[in-house]
């Protein structure tokens, strides 16, 4: 089978940092035809990177060129929608960065509006194609774990002139939900709506510590499932912590999900673990071109991100402000 012709929008950190060493894997799946930056210098230095032959002027070059099957749209969170329908009305498939919209409601009109075109269309939720965060649903829905009753959702890390995400400028002055909040968010509300379901009630409290993480670094809710089980989610993006980022406690068992492993222990202390051996990056891009060139329905779905978006407004919707910065 030929490979995937890709054309890239948006040539900055993701592309450069996460997206060019699975490239690099799907070589003999994957064909990078051109690509694009607003910044026509950032896209020729990533084209040499890269290895790809062509750099165009604009998205529209982009979408119009006849010898790529789809694009691949990493943008600032606010922009995407507008280049997501541009491309899907132009004939090419999409994977497009997470979260889906810029808003709860921005998003809702996107997946809505996308459905008037053929195109198939990715987002691009790598935690959906985890093997751990698969096996961690996969536990708790045999019933290993016996009856959950207590989630801890946890994202902390000092974001800050030291990580390179703090940097784009887009982030700084961020024209969607929550800021890092919300679109670092959005990857653990993947992994425990897919273990759980989403929370049936939300209760919270947000603060903005730093004033450098616009519009708020921290959220503390609480939660509650269908199933009857409560938890706990915590967003703090200026402190620091090692450990889970989800914990799901049950009557015979409890589980963690780390970032590289998952981990099931049960209550005699036997423990189970789980690592994976693929770049997740590279799995989804993988699955992407399978739905376009094979018609395999997608693995994570436009109204799945959905819902993960709609968790995390949810959190952050229901807080209460208890400060603003100091």
């Amino acid at each position: 089978m030929r490979r995937l012709r890709l054309g890239l929008l948006g040539t900055g950190l993701a592309p450069r940092k996460l997206y060019l060493p699975a490239f690099e894997q799907l070589r003999s799946r994957i064909e990078l035809v051109a690509c694009a930056n607003r910044r026509r210098k950032k896209a020729v230095e990533y084209a040499r990177l890269a290895g790809i032959p062509r750099v165009v002027g604009s998205a529209e070059e982009l979408f119009a060129l006849a010898d790529i099957d789809a694009v691949l749209i990493s943008l600032p969170i606010d922009l995407q929608p507008a280049y997501v329908l541009a491309a899907l009305a132009a004939g090419k498939a999409v994977l497009s960065e997470k979260p889906v919209g810029p808003s709860l409601a921005g998003a809702r009109a996107l997946v809505r509006r996308a459905k008037r075109f053929d195109p198939p269309w990715l987002v691009g939720e790598n935690f959906a194609f985890m093997p751990h965060v698969t096996r961690l649903a996969e536990w708790v829905k045999a019933g290993r774990l016996g009856n959950v009753r207590l989630a801890e959702a946890t994202q902390m890390t000092v974001m800050d002139a030291r990580n390179p995400y703090f940097h784009t400028p887009w982030r700084k002055k961020p024209g969607h939900l929550g800021g890092f909040v919300a679109d670092a968010g959005v990857h653990l509300a993947c992994a425990l709506r897919r273990a759980l379901g989403a929370p049936t009630a939300v209760k919270s409290f947000a603060a903005q510590f730093e004033r450098t993480l616009p519009p708020l670094d921290t959220v503390v809710a609480t939660l509650s499932f269908e199933s009857g089980a409560l938890g706990t989610w915590r967003s703090c993006f200026s402190a620091q912590r090692e450990g889970p980022m989800l914990c799901l406690y049950g009557s015979r068992a409890n589980a963690e999900l780390f970032y590289d492993r998952a981990v099931l222990t049960d209550h005699r202390g036997k423990a189970t673990t789980v690592k994976p051996r693929v770049n997740s990056f590279a799995a989804e891009f993988s699955h992407f071109a399978d739905m376009v060139l094979r018609g395999k329905p997608a693995a994570y779905t436009p109204e799945e991100a959905l819902l993960d978006l709609g968790i995390m407004d949810r959190i952050i919707r229901a807080g209460i402000p208890v400060l603003r910065e100091r």
